[in-house]
């Protein structure tokens, strides 16, 4: 098939492939929806931040201004790189906008002035967390006849462990400058001392989670997951029986780690090894610690679209 090419610009036969990729439109829309929503930030969040910064004294308010500035753009740089690592910062970046824009609210002029910095702020957290985008971002990492798609954080990570990692890692940074810049040195420096290696560790765990996935290959099905297995494991073409939507009453090995939502079962021809993480580390414990399996479930963030890819590859789907 030739593309056409126009005078506004061209369509490459990578674009075109994409088309008709499983899931792959959706997450060009939502991706570009987030590019549009960062860059129009400045504009809808700009005056009411502004205004929350119109009492600072000359000099903080400048650098206040230079640092918002300059992660803005940082934030928009992330979200043309589509790559694991930038996944975890935009999803740092996001919800720290949203305090911005909760922050500066009360001092904006009224809603006309406050309601478009929300919005916009609203929309990119959306989106950051979105499962096209992280589908986006994890494939970003392939390459090769491969694609990758993010699995689901586990439950007590959503619900509870993450948020409290993303406003250690937010505050962390942000509190001990703030502090100095507002020239409370003592305690600016403490929390500075304090907060960014707390922040550190924070940002190691919450990027770990941005690190798992699914990898479909020519040579069969990958779990890429190290909270589940201190290893990843390959399911060859010729050894997989079925991929599908895991029924109720299955009795597979979950791997699913509590995650929300629809999990799939992988079900082998044979019984396939597998080594589950947090046990034996040596080689002694590791061979006693194998386990022959002949089904496990995972949850990816879209199991649809796993299921259209793998078909697509004429895996056993069904």
């Amino acid at each position: 098939m030739v593309a056409r090419t126009s005078r506004a610009g061209s369509t490459t036969p990578q674009e075109i492939a994409d088309v008709r990729v499983p899931g792959r439109r959706s997450e060009h829309a939502v991706v570009a929806g987030l590019r549009g929503a960062w860059l129009v930030l400045p504009v809808a969040l700009g005056p009411a931040v502004a205004d929350a910064l119109h009492d600072v004294s000359t000099g903080p308010r400048s650098v206040a201004s230079v640092a918002l500035w300059a992660l803005w753009a940082i934030g928009l740089t992330t979200t043309l790189i589509p790559l694991p690592v930038t996944l975890t910062a935009l999803r740092l970046g996001a919800p720290a906008v949203a305090i911005v824009a909760i922050w500066s609210a009360p001092a904006g002029g009224g809603a006309i002035s406050t309601a478009p910095g929300l919005l916009m702020a609203m929309v990119v957290v959306v989106a950051a967390f979105s499962a096209p985008v992280a589908d986006r971002f994890v494939d970003g990492a392939s390459y090769g006849d491969e694609r990758r798609f993010g699995l689901r954080a586990p439950g007590p990570v959503v619900v509870v462990l993450g948020p409290v990692a993303t406003l250690v890692a937010i505050g962390g940074l942000a509190l001990g400058p703030v502090l100095l810049i507002d020239g409370r040195w003592v305690a600016g420096a403490i929390l500075t001392i304090v907060g960014v290696p707390t922040a550190g560790v924070a940002i190691r765990a919450l990027h770990r989670l941005s690190r798992r996935w699914i990898v479909l290959v020519p040579a069969g099905f990958v779990l890429h997951d190290h909270l589940a297995l201190a290893e990843p494991t390959l399911l060859q073409r010729s050894g997989l029986f079925r991929i599908r939507a895991a029924p109720a009453d299955t009795d597979a090995l979950d791997f699913s780690q509590q995650a929300r939502g629809l999990a799939l079962e992988v079900m082998c021809r044979e019984p396939h090894d597998v080594l589950p993480a947090g046990r034996g580390r040596s080689a002694g414990a590791r061979a006693v610690e194998v386990r022959a399996i002949h089904a496990f479930l995972c949850s990816p963030v879209r199991p649809d679209v796993v299921l259209a890819a793998a078909a697509l590859r004429r895996l056993p789907v069904g």
